[in-house]
């Protein structure tokens, strides 16, 4: 083959073994057109340029982990989920505040009768030593005996009254009598007050007791308004229908 054709490498190395190119002899001397030097350092003479780098070659395969080793197994997941926050303190949160002030919750609502407070009171003060009082309570027997003793000679039905009128009477079921609803915000005690009208009201005890001190003087001065003042304001407390000086209900201890 002519040289001055394209047909032989520069430098006239060739492609054959004894060459310094590309052939099985290793690397030529240089590789076609003079680009550089080949990987690895390799180029100059076939002796020096033909063996492969200091080593050798890894063999296939040993420079990447195999397939699969570098990540988890499909399905394998991130693990077991976190645990969560726990329990809340104290067992539990609670539970949420009773509306409008109430009792809190879990705790046993105030059962009342059907028994009317103010009936009862009216009954045992006019008809109380006929026991008609306990029969509308549903105390067959105790009417029936405070009937035949005439209401126990008037000490049963003295004490009767004042029980009821205080707000310590029971039904037959031992449920508390039913009341009005309260008024603004009691302060002054449902008993407390009877007593002192009972004993005291012609003195006009009971209404300086509520901070009524002008008609606390006008009842002492003139005997409880000759007595007439002084039953009202006895059946107006018992009946639980009074009011304090700012217009409050009375208090009904349980």
């Amino acid at each position: 083959m002519s040289t001055s054709g394209g047909g032989v490498p520069p430098g006239g190395g060739g492609w054959g073994n004894a060459g310094g190119g590309w052939g099985n002899g290793g690397w030529g001397s240089s590789p076609p057109g003079g680009q550089g030097v080949a990987p690895g350092g390799g180029g100059g003479a076939s002796s020096a340029g033909g063996t492969p780098p200091p080593g050798g070659y890894p063999p296939p395969g040993a420079g990447y982990p195999p397939p699969g080793a570098g990540y988890p197994p499909p399905g394998a997941g991130w693990g077991a989920p976190p645990g969560g926050y726990g329990a809340p303190p104290g067992g539990g949160w609670g539970p949420p505040p009773a509306h409008g002030g109430g009792p809190p919750h879990g705790a046993p609502a105030q059962a009342y009768s059907d028994k009317d407070q103010a009936t009862a009171f009216m009954l045992a003060v006019f008809l109380g030593t006929f026991g008609v009082d306990r029969f509308y309570l549903g105390q067959t027997g105790l009417g029936l005996l405070k009937l035949f003793t005439c209401g126990g000679l008037g000490f049963w039905s003295l004490i009767d009254t004042i029980l009821i009128g205080t707000g310590s009477m029971r039904d037959a079921q031992g449920l508390v009598l039913r009341r009005d609803a309260p008024v603004g915000h009691p302060t002054k005690s449902q008993s407390t007050l009877f007593l002192l009208s009972y004993f005291l009201g012609y003195f006009g005890v009971d209404r300086f007791y509520l901070g009524q001190t002008g008609l606390g003087i006008a009842k002492l001065l003139t005997c409880g308004g000759l007595g007439i003042w002084s039953l009202i304001d006895i059946l107006m407390i018992g009946m639980g229908r009074f009011r304090d000086a700012e217009g409050n209900s009375l208090r009904f201890e349980r």
